[in-house]
């Protein structure tokens, strides 16, 4: 019973945790918000909601920003006498990036819990995946990228970092590894730049509930994201679509389509 519990908490939260991106800070001064609707499902479950985000360089080379927040129309089962909910405020992670060079970051998130994380259920059994996990966790590591000179247009980015969950509720995650990366390419004379992501999770140690061993060391995830950008207004307006596979026992599988848009001033 508990293992189902940890899926369902698992399936809201295994594509929140994420920095900005892959890519270099804004210039000292600069900054952007943005603003995206995401829906996600997996056979009859499905989740639909609002995210939003602000980050602003505060000097040359040190980022700061406000992550995830928003808020989650459902989450929940579709069928027959199935529990209708899940909706509500969406935790928030604060963030911060340092860079080093012009290729590498260190980064440091905290996400904080101040989302719904109220369940429903009924006798099917059915319950809803409210958009908090209830976890305060922090995700550190560091970034590299690059423009590829031989290639004009082609840039790449990757990722490696630790994912600590707070002990909540009788419950502490088991620490995971996230290795990612994204490679995008500009098409020449236009403002279109198709990419490619891939991140794959790995649990180093095992989740422990009320002093019991969870036995889930070695779990995985993969998640794949496949779109394209484009600013309808140079430097200013970027506009955002893909779609995101994600497979594995620590989130669970699921398919997912993301629409937005990030304005810079």
């Amino acid at each position: 019973m508990f293992k189902k519990i940890a899926l369902a908490a698992a399936l809201v939260s295994s594509a929140a945790f994420a920095t900005w991106d892959f890519y270099p800070v804004l210039d000292g001064g600069k900054g952007s918000v943005k603003g995206g609707l995401y829906y996600d499902w997996d056979h009859q479950w499905s989740q639909a909601g609002l995210e939003l985000g602000i980050r602003y360089s505060v000097v040359q080379n040190l980022e700061l920003s406000l992550q995830g927040w928003g808020y989650q129309f459902w989450g929940e089962w579709d069928c027959k006498g199935c529990v209708e909910g899940g909706d509500g405020l969406r935790d928030m992670t604060v963030g911060i990036r340092y860079q080093f060079d012009p290729m590498v970051n260190m980064f440091l998130d905290l996400r904080l819990p101040i989302g719904n994380d109220d369940k429903d259920y009924n006798a099917l059994p059915s319950e809803t995946t409210p958009p908090s996990s209830d976890e305060v966790a922090i995700y550190l590591g560091a970034q590299f990228s690059m423009k590829v000179k031989e290639a004009p247009g082609l840039k790449f980015g990757t990722e490696g970092g630790l994912d600590w969950g707070f002990e909540h509720d009788k419950y502490e995650r088991g620490l995971d590894l996230h290795i990612g990366g994204e490679i995008g390419y500009t098409v020449p004379n236009t403002e279109i730049t198709p990419f490619f992501g891939l991140q794959v999770k790995y649990r180093l140690s095992n989740s422990s509930y009320d002093g019991s061993n969870q036995g889930d060391r070695g779990d995985k995830q993969v998640n794949l994201w496949l779109g394209a950008d484009a600013f309808v207004i140079p430097n200013q307006l970027d506009l955002v679509g893909k779609l995101i596979v994600r497979s594995g026992r620590i989130g669970g599988d699921a398919t997912g389509i993301y629409a937005g848009a990030e304005f810079f001033f």
